[in-house]
């Protein structure tokens, strides 16, 4: 089992400079500071807003000039958490670095859908000069949301060839949610997925990765009566969408688009053997999210066929339940998630962008909760449509409505 022979020392810093120049030298600045030189500097992330556009790029060829032997990438995502806030729609960039060292992260660039899965796994494998990783091993993952097709599907062939590694992530997304403006080094890679392998350390005690679920269930488990792809016709022999007005107290002919945010709709895994769904106790997952369901929104509606859309895999038979966000629940969460992880001196937090006003009536309340939370710790993260985050069966999942952390660094 590879083992870094030292520890990684990291450092962040933030800018909302809109100037990419003022930018690049404000995070250069701040970090050369906490490491002592640039000559300690390995590489670096750049998380940046879909609003910085591509002054993102040029950030990162501002920093590319100065620290020319530092391996440097970065992406972009609908907010950058930071400082105990959130900042979307604006310019702002959050710089992630790490010291040069015998175990550095290692940088992934990839595209879902053309990699050969068997491939990546023994290219990443032998770079780390590893057989297999484990759950000190953090591997961070951040696919373009438009181009995530097959996503899960990828995941569940490509994790396992790596052993057991802690994998956590979020979906990257570009100006007017367009294709995400991924780079590596020189090179630009929209759509693609850009990640880190972060080889673990000598850290005991806790976590590595935690998630925080918002939401508890609003029905009993329903029979899906009738579907095809992507549609649920009917449950327990009734239209679906008139399920879904009465979850959401809608009268007939009345809007149902502007409410679906507050309804989530949880698919059960029947993958194995399960007691029936009408023995099944409604209970809620566990306190990481690892339930025996995947939590999805209904993302379209035909008026016309009282039916509804909700990605995943749906089968007549199959079972689903409705649920409800909860902000106390979700505070909760996000304090027991934080406590659970191991020491370290830094938290990622990864973010559902439905999570802010329409959960808790204030957009900086879970960058403020957990960095709060966090006490001595720093703490940046990204705010998006989708994150990453094994099951309980170690399959990586995309998720919605949660917030997932990951413990950085050795104390």
């Amino acid at each position: 089992m590879y083992r870094m022979g030292s520890m990684i020392e990291f450092s962040t810093r933030f800018t909302h400079a809109l100037r990419p120049e003022e930018a690049a030298c404000e995070l250069a600045d701040g970090v050369e500071s906490v490491m002592g030189s640039a000559d300690r500097i390995g590489g670096g992330f750049l998380f940046s807003t879909a609003a910085s556009g591509h002054s993102a790029l040029e950030i990162g060829r501002s920093l590319g000039e100065r620290w020319p032997n530092a391996t440097l990438m970065g992406s972009s995502f609908e907010g950058v958490l930071a400082d105990g806030q959130v900042w979307r729609d604006e310019p702002a960039a959050a710089l992630l670095v790490w010291s040069r060292g015998p175990a550095e992260p290692i940088p992934l660039v990839f595209e879902p859908s053309l990699v050969a899965t068997e491939q990546l796994a023994d290219d990443l494998l032998e770079e780390a000069g590893s057989s297999c990783f484990d759950g000190q091993d953090l591997l961070l993952l951040f696919p373009d949301a438009l181009a995530s097709s097959g996503l899960e599907t990828m995941l569940a062939e490509f994790v396992p060839r790596l052993g057991e590694p802690s994998v956590v992530g979020a979906a990257a997304i570009g100006l007017a949610g367009g294709a995400s403006l991924a780079w590596f080094g020189s090179e630009q890679h929209p759509a693609a997925t850009v990640g880190l392998l972060v080889p673990g350390g000598a850290t005991e005690g806790g976590c590595r990765v935690r998630c925080a679920g918002a939401s508890r269930f609003a029905s009993p488990w329903l029979e899906i009566s009738a579907c095809r792809e992507r549609w649920i016709d009917g449950l327990e022999g009734e239209p679906a969408l008139d399920w879904v007005r009465r979850q959401l107290d809608v009268d007939a002919g009345g809007a149902v688009e502007p409410h679906l945010d507050r309804l989530l709709v949880r698919l059960r895994d029947e993958s194995a053997e399960r007691e029936p769904a009408d023995r099944m106790p409604a209970v809620e997952s566990s306190a990481d999210g690892a339930g025996e369901f995947v939590e999805r929104y209904v993302v379209g509606i035909d008026e016309r066929r009282g039916s509804i859309s909700v990605p995943g895999v749906l089968r007549r038979g199959g079972h689903l339940a409705f649920a409800l966000p909860d902000s106390e629940r979700a505070r909760e969460a996000l304090r027991e998630a934080v406590r659970a992880l191991m020491p370290s001196p830094l938290l990622l937090q990864f973010a559902c962008r439905a999570r802010d006003e329409t959960l808790h009536g204030d957009a900086d309340l879970e960058s403020a909760l957990v960095a709060h939370a966090a006490r001595e710790r720093s703490a940046l993260g990204t705010l998006g449509p989708f994150q990453l985050y094994p099951d309980a069966q170690g399959l990586c999942r995309v998720l919605v409505h949660s917030t997932v952390l990951a413990a950085l660094g050795d104390l």
